[in-house]
């Protein structure tokens, strides 16, 4: 029996055959045996070391055999997978350009019997790694937990010859579900905020405390308001005290930002990248100067972006290699008719105004139109381009939120547009949120390969995670999303429980397929959790919509609060149980007083 998987022949023998074949296959284990050894120079990086290690575990649960790793000090033999530029790649005399696969790109190559994998540094040797196990071999790496490790007793593979770059510098599933550094680095994502060790690779890093709203970091305003008004924004004729802006023309506050960015950077030299941004609110300065820059440029983003490029340019003769971030948010968001950024600065476009139940490429809602234009113009100004994207609803964690096929036409859209960096802020104070692990994974394919298609994620994902119960929870997805897109309803990151994206009668039928779905997670009761914790969305928006009209003459009689005091009993004992923390951004959850809350609204008594 042969079944073709991607590059991949897996063929099912007895065990015990020999490890032999014909002189073109390479038969890296048959009957828990192999004749391959894993190369790794004595001085590689931690990240090829762990490379070599994680090679070594996923092959062995897969067929069995453990390929023992050597140094290479040693001769070359027979069969050999090659990790890294090392003594034993050198010798084959194959040819790798290892200054165009940056530092994440990677060569997957077979040298006769010899498997190369090999990368630039940091991550690209590891990257490779996984390239191989992932796209050739069929390993998926779902959530922390959650894996599909193929069991193969004979493992053949084809010829290789591929060579991959990311087309995109960074990658961050902002999830908290995502954060775990292994499964960060498998599914090859570089998240600054992802648990990512030197055995990772690293990762993208912000410098500490200047990650993004850094202006009140950079000229505090408690230290210098007192004396130097003239160093905040001009709003209404009136210097800002507080959390406001900064008068971006002022000679003193480019120095003081430039004098902090400097000190910033010496004292975190793996700090890669640092943020020199308004701070979370509007409040623009509206001095002469300010705003005489604003209107030659059309855009409140130009003495904004005149401070970025002079700090830019102060720094970048020591720290040629480090980035400046700023902001294009709202009211900065428009591009400048005529200035440019530096070459070491970084535009991070915000798409906070948006719909996200249809693709941003393709919504006619007038936010999203406006955004496409925005994109579009950045496009031909910046050279370094990044995205800060939303997927979620800020104000309800848990309510569902119909935005899980747009993930990879938006990506797509990104970077057809010269987008390099991506930033998918999703529920990230709490675990356990609106089908996050469903999320985050879709997520981190995507960003890792924009091509990957979106039923293959979506199916392969549903069906590791939710098992027998994979199928209803698949008509849940579709019925949420058909409902937002048949009818064309705009959803928004802060929409209610009341939002018209969801109607009591969906509600009732989601619950009837949750219902079908634990039924048929009876018999696993890891994945019966798994369904619990995800039927927590649909129990919420069933329960808080009932609450929405318990004041009214006809509540008691609308199905929504018969499906509410059935289902209250349940979704209290799952999300008592459960580690969710937040219902919403930055409002901690007190169980006790909301389940009383809850209840009392309902009319039960505890």
């Amino acid at each position: 029996m042969r079944t073709w998987i991607l590059g991949l022949t897996v063929v099912l023998t007895h065990p015990g055959c020999a490890v032999t074949g014909r002189a073109d296959e390479l038969v890296l284990a048959d009957g828990g045996q192999s004749a391959y050894r894993i190369v790794v120079a004595d001085d590689a990086p931690a990240a090829t070391r762990h490379g070599a290690e994680e090679l070594q575990m996923f092959l062995q649960q897969m067929t069995g055999a453990k390929l023992p790793i050597v140094s290479d000090r040693g001769p070359l033999a027979a069969r050999e997978i090659i990790l890294g530029d090392n003594a034993h790649l050198r010798s084959l005399n194959t040819q790798i350009d290892f200054a165009a696969l940056g530092r994440e790109g990677y060569v997957l190559r077979s040298v006769g019997r010899h498997v190369v994998i090999a990368g630039g540094p940091p991550r690209g040797t590891l990257y490779g790694v996984y390239g191989l196990l992932e796209d050739h071999l069929g390993c998926r790496w779902f959530t922390p937990d959650v894996s599909r490790i193929p069991q193969i007793a004979r493992l053949v593979l084809k010829p290789l010859d591929e060579q991959r770059v990311p087309v995109l510098e960074y990658r961050e599933p902002f999830t908290f579900d995502c954060f775990d550094g292994d499964w960060c680095a498998r599914n090859r994502v570089n998240s600054t905020r992802g648990r990512l060790e030197a055995k990772h690779g690293g990762k993208i890093r912000f410098g500490d405390g200047f990650f993004v709203h850094t202006f009140a970091t950079l000229v505090p305003p408690d230290k210098y308001f007192a004396e130097h008004p003239e160093y905040f924004s001009l709003v209404g004729g009136q210097r800002q005290n507080g959390y406001a802006q900064l008068c971006c023309t002022n000679e003193d506050v480019i120095r003081l930002c430039t004098e902090g960015i400097v000190q910033a950077m010496r004292a975190q030299p793996e700090a890669f990248v640092f943020s020199v941004s308004q701070n979370d609110t509007d409040k623009h300065c509206e001095c002469q100067a300010c705003q005489a820059l604003a209107e030659q440029e059309d855009s409140q983003i130009a003495p904004v972006l005149h401070l970025v490029n002079r700090v830019a340019e102060a720094v970048e003769k020591e720290f040629p290699d480090k980035a400046i971030e700023t902001l294009a948010y709202q009211w900065t968001r428009r591009p400048p008719k005529h200035m440019r950024p530096r070459p070491n600065v970084i535009i991070r476009l915000c798409s906070i105004e948006c719909c996200f139940a249809h693709p941003l490429g393709e919504c006619d809602c007038a936010a999203n139109e406006s955004f496409r234009r925005d994109l579009e113009g950045w496009a031909h100004v910046s050279d370094r381009l990044w995205v800060w994207d939303y997927v979620t609803n800020f104000a309800n964690y848990l309510l569902p939120f119909p935005n899980q096929r747009v993930r990879n036409d938006n990506i797509r859209l990104f970077v057809k547009n010269h987008v390099t960096g991506i930033f998918e802020q999703d529920t990230y104070e709490t675990p356990h949120s609106e089908l996050a692990a469903l999320g985050g994974y879709l997520t981190a394919k995507f960003l890792w390969d924009p091509e990957y298609d979106e039923e293959t994620a979506m199916s392969e994902f549903l069906a590791a995670y939710y098992g027998p119960a994979a199928a209803a929870v698949r008509r849940y997805i579709d019925l949420l999303h058909d409902r937002a897109e048949r009818e064309n309803i705009h959803v928004m990151i802060y929409v209610p429980v009341t939002h018209p994206h969801l109607t009591d009668e969906l509600l009732v039928e989601a619950d009837a397929l949750w219902h079908e779905a634990e039924q048929a997670a009876a018999g696993d009761a890891a994945v019966l959790q798994r369904v619990k914790l995800s039927r927590m969305s649909v129990d919420y928006a069933i329960v808080e919509r009932a609450r929405a009209i318990a004041s009214k003459p006809d509540a008691a009689a609308a199905p929504i609060t018969a499906a509410a005091l059935r289902r209250f009993g349940p979704f209290m004992e799952t999300l008592g149980a459960s580690a969710l923390t937040n219902l919403r951004e930055g409002a901690p959850l007190d169980f006790a007083a909301y389940r009383q809350q809850l209840a009392t609204a309902l009319g039960i008594k505890l």
